[in-house]
């Protein structure tokens, strides 16, 4: 057993003639002009590297992950070296139809069902919204890539053990990857970086991992209006030092490093190597201005997609009766054309307000909204929004982020009920954003 670190969540871990490469995403940016890798793969080596590939999982929708523009690059290799996709089946097809529309070899995983790919043993497990994670057991030993799952409990942590056994090694994100409060929020920031080092903790105390590698989390926050949330995000170098006293060991890992034992010389080295890469200048990315009425053109579009996919009257009762005030109009400040809008989902409405905005954003970060129906979900990971008024963000979400229900094979209607576990979480995770807001500063 080899596992080959290749880039950000992205390992290859090969046994016996198998080889399985995990979320490929090696150049260019994510999250609509966010993100962006600390270190870029060149795609020469790329290439080297499909040709010691024989299956890809790919873990999740985020582009982190998921990178069309991976497929878009090296597709051709990929099926010409008749290489398998994997990726967890779900209602939400987009992912698996954008794939099979482009001839890949695709196999969906049922969750907690396990899955012979060549010596590899391969069992998917669901996580909240849309996040899986993957156990691998080669020959004798048992790799659990957690990813970017939300392990941050001692009894999520025993239902993914009772799932697939402790792991040998254990593959987890280090830092925090979304919006979180706004330049003057800091202390935000450090509760959320110190949280992710307390789940790795967690974690490796229920799963009993003898190595822990740290990983997914080799990205910096690349634009303008969010370069900010860099000021307290962990480095390898914070989780080194974090658990130079654990019981089990830690290895970093850089582009190119192999591991089959625990190497503390490389680990080292790699540490070392994401200091300077961290250190390094960004060359931050700025968006462009869009009008008012391109704007509305793309509201409509939006409008369009959410009432053919929910039942209008239920939104609109909603609005009028739900204890939890959802649909109620939200106020977006676009600060580069100096505009706000009044956004009324429920009844179909765009119209310029003077009243105080709820989110100031940039034009373009509105227009990526409505154009895209993973348009919110991006603009609480990329972080180029903030928050104007107390309570602005909980609004938003609670009007704004149908299509992520939608995105789940959720439609807003009567059968919402029986949907109560989502809810649950969706509504926990306002709570948690609007108490942290509360405290900022």
């Amino acid at each position: 057993m080899e596992i080959e670190f290749v880039n950000h969540a992205s390992v290859r871990i090969a046994h016996a003639g198998t080889a399985l490469l995990t979320d490929p995403w090696y150049a260019g940016p994510a999250f609509h002009k966010g993100w962006s890798l600390l270190h870029e793969t060149p795609a020469a080596e790329v290439e080297a590297l499909l040709a010691r590939t024989t299956h890809i999982w790919i873990s999740h929708e985020h582009p982190d992950h998921f990178s069309p523009a991976f497929f878009a690059a090296h597709g051709d290799t990929i099926k010409a070296r008749g290489i398998k996709l994997l990726f967890q089946k779900i209602a939400d097809q987009r992912v698996a139809g954008f794939l099979r529309a482009k001839a890949f070899d695709l196999t969906e995983m049922p969750f907690g069902t396990p899955l012979t790919a060549g010596s590899l043993t391969l069992t998917c497990l669901k996580d909240e919204f849309y996040d899986s994670a993957l156990s691998i057991r080669a020959g004798d030993t048992h790799i659990l890539n957690l990813n970017d799952c939300a392990i941050a409990t001692r009894a999520r942590a025993e239902e993914v053990r009772d799932a697939v056994g402790p792991s040998d090694i254990l593959l987890t994100q280090f830092s925090y990857a979304a919006w979180k409060g706004g330049p003057e929020n800091r202390a935000w920031r450090e509760e959320a970086a110190r949280e992710k080092l307390e789940n790795i903790r967690l974690q490796a105390e229920v799963l009993t991992p003898s190595t822990v590698i740290p990983f997914a989390s080799f990205v910096a926050f690349a634009n303008t209006r969010n370069a900010y949330l860099n000021d307290a995000a962990n480095r390898p170098s914070t989780v080194a030092a974090a658990f130079a006293d654990a019981p089990f060991a830690l290895q970093v890992m850089q582009p190119g490093d192999t591991f089959t034992a625990s190497d503390a010389e490389a680990s080292h080295a790699a540490v070392a190597f994401w200091e300077a890469r961290a250190d390094a200048p960004l060359d931050l990315m700025e968006y462009e201005s869009r009008s008012p009425g391109t704007l509305r053109e793309a509201f409509e579009g939006w409008a369009e997609r959410v009432h053919r996919n929910n039942a209008t009257w239920a939104m609109r009762l909603a609005q009028l009766a739900s204890p939890i005030r959802v649909f109620q109009p939200v106020t977006i400040h676009c600060d580069d054309i100096g505009e706000t809008f009044s956004i009324d989902i429920a009844r179909r409405r765009f119209t310029r307000t003077e009243a105080p905005a709820d989110l100031t954003m940039h034009s373009e970060s509105l227009w990526f909204f409505f154009s895209n129906s993973f348009g919110f979900d991006t603009l609480t990971v990329n972080g180029c929004l903030e928050e104007s008024r107390p309570g602005g963000f909980s609004r938003a979400a609670r009007s704004l982020a149908i299509e992520n229900l939608n995105n789940l094979g959720i439609r807003f209607g009567p059968g919402l009920i029986f949907e109560r576990q989502v809810i649950g979480v969706f509504l926990e995770r306002l709570r948690g954003v609007s108490a942290r807001m509360r405290g900022k500063g």
